[in-house]
């Protein structure tokens, strides 16, 4: 608990998307169902989050289309072969494009606009019920913060 009484999630989401207004979005959502949420603007600071963390994190949550040399694409596949056990959610507005057609084949995908009881069912089904213990410590125990 925290000073103020408020429970500490056991649940950690990377929230990576370069437009601040989808982050805030999916970081309130999230936060209603007790899951803590970081946030990342690009691709490339998600990666060093995420590694800096040593993968201890339940989920991420990316959007596929971001400037930079690395889009959404390439951290869902970076993520998965260095840390496999960390389940990657995609998210574009841009279904259409082949690669995002493959990148949708290989994780669990979500066409953009959605409201929040599409992106809770898929958290759901990749980190199952969001009241589980998790397998790590939470980061304000671990001094990330």
């Amino acid at each position: 608990m925290t000073a103020d009484g408020a429970l500490v999630s056991d649940r950690i989401c990377l929230i990576v998307d370069d437009e601040p207004s989808i982050r805030t979005y999916l970081r309130a959502i999230l936060e209603r169902e007790g899951i803590q949420s970081l946030e990342a603007d690009s691709a490339a600071q998600a990666l060093r989050i995420i590694q800096e963390l040593g993968g201890r994190l339940d989920l991420v949550v990316c959007d596929i289309k971001m400037p930079g040399e690395m889009d959404g694409i390439d951290l869902a596949y970076s993520v998965r072969n260095q840390f496999p056990s960390v389940p990657v959610i995609l998210i574009s507005g841009y279904g259409d494009l082949e690669s995002v057609r493959q990148a949708a084949a290989d994780f669990e995908f979500i066409q953009k606009p959605f409201v929040p009881k599409t992106i809770l069912m898929a958290v759901k089904k990749m980190i199952g019920s969001v009241g589980a213990k998790a397998s790590h410590t939470p980061i304000e125990d671990a001094g990330v913060l």
